[in-house]
């Protein structure tokens, strides 16, 4: 009998650590999941958005979804064994699209004058989002607009903590946007999140970048009609 009880009270530790382990193995896989998202969602959109020659300012939510529009060109191609241009520079119209019922990011491209269809499939950037407070034009508690313009010449120009990001008296010379997300993976006991609060600088963009532009056309309105 005291040969069991011993068996028993060691079994019930060895147990208890194996247990331990795997919330801590669990933990640290859905963390490095998280944060594995949103480090490639800020790769892409670092090379997209550094070079757009034009931000749209954001929507709020449309049919459970929220949008942001920019312009930018691609560059010509060369053939690589005589130089010669293959193709000329094209201008092309870029969307991110936050859905928010799958928590799913996700960037759509077309030739201005070819708007896509509303729902048409985008490339995916990042999913598991958390967008439980995204909902509402204004996000509620401590959550932010995912996406934020800060356009050229304003002096609202702030860090991703809220905090300002230089003198009373400084105003930047191109737009910038910022992406306000957090992924989160896994349930219960074993979710982590990560959170991804940056600002792209859109260096083809000035004071003097109007505001209207052609890839507006990509959003749609609550008609289900694309702006004109």
């Amino acid at each position: 009998m005291v040969s069991i009880s011993l068996m028993g009270v060691m079994m019930v530790i060895f147990t208890t650590g194996v247990l331990q382990v795997y919330r801590a193995v669990n933990g640290v896989e859905a963390l490095s999941a998280s944060q594995s998202q949103l480090q490639t969602a800020f790769q892409r959109l670092d090379k997209e958005i550094r070079y757009a020659t034009w931000i749209s300012e954001p929507s709020v939510p449309i049919r459970d979804n929220r949008y942001v529009e920019f312009a930018y060109v691609e560059p010509a191609e060369q053939d690589p064994q005589t130089g010669q241009v293959v193709k000329p520079p094209q201008a092309m119209c870029g969307q991110l699209r936050l859905d928010l019922n799958r928590g799913v990011l996700q960037l759509v491209r077309w030739t201005p004058g070819s708007p896509p269809a509303e729902g048409r499939p985008g490339e995916t950037l990042a999913s598991e989002i958390a967008v439980d407070d995204l909902l509402e034009d204004r996000p509620s508690g401590t959550a932010k607009a995912p996406f934020v313009l800060q356009p050229a010449g304003s002096r609202d120009l702030y860090d991703g903590s809220g905090r300002r990001a230089s003198g009373a008296d400084f105003t930047p010379d191109f737009h910038r946007l910022e992406l306000h997300l957090t992924s989160s993976v896994g349930a219960g006991e074993h979710a982590r999140t990560s959170n991804l609060d940056v600002a792209f600088t859109a260096l083809n963009t000035s004071r003097e970048t109007p505001a209207a532009n052609v890839c507006a056309e990509g959003r749609p309105q609550s008609e289900g009609r694309p702006s004109p």
